[in-house]
């Protein structure tokens, strides 16, 4: 199990979609599928590239202390409980997704490689 993070900038106000807002996202899952998921909108982004489940369940927290409303509340505060409960497992899963992207990457430089010195002989 590990947890990605996801923040974009965009026009997410229906009522007025002239208005930039950040959209940030944090999802769990479980061998390469989604199995929980929560966004918040907000003025500038609450998670960053290096939190960590802890930080991002606080940035949430903090997130909701600041909305007099927040449609999604049940679901962010379920959200929350869920990082902290299981902190430690994601962060190791991060880990594990981590180093199995940079192989991966690691393995299609590996073959561009070959491929331009095979063009060059």
């Amino acid at each position: 199990m590990y947890y990605r993070i996801f923040v974009a900038e965009g026009r997410y106000n229906i009522i007025n979609p002239s208005e930039t807002q950040v959209k940030n996202s944090v999802s769990i899952y479980d061998d390469k599928r989604a199995i929980k998921s929560v966004s918040v909108l907000s003025d500038e982004p609450i998670f960053f590239d290096g939190d960590n489940p802890e930080q991002i369940a606080e940035a949430l927290e903090n997130w909701l202390k600041h909305m007099l409303l927040a449609s999604n509340e049940e679901k962010v505060r379920d959200m929350i409980q869920f990082l902290r409960k299981h902190s430690k497992e994601l962060t190791k899963g991060r880990l594990h997704y981590d180093i199995e992207r940079i192989e991966e990457k690691k393995k299609d430089l590996i073959a561009q490689l070959e491929e331009l010195e095979g063009e060059r002989k």
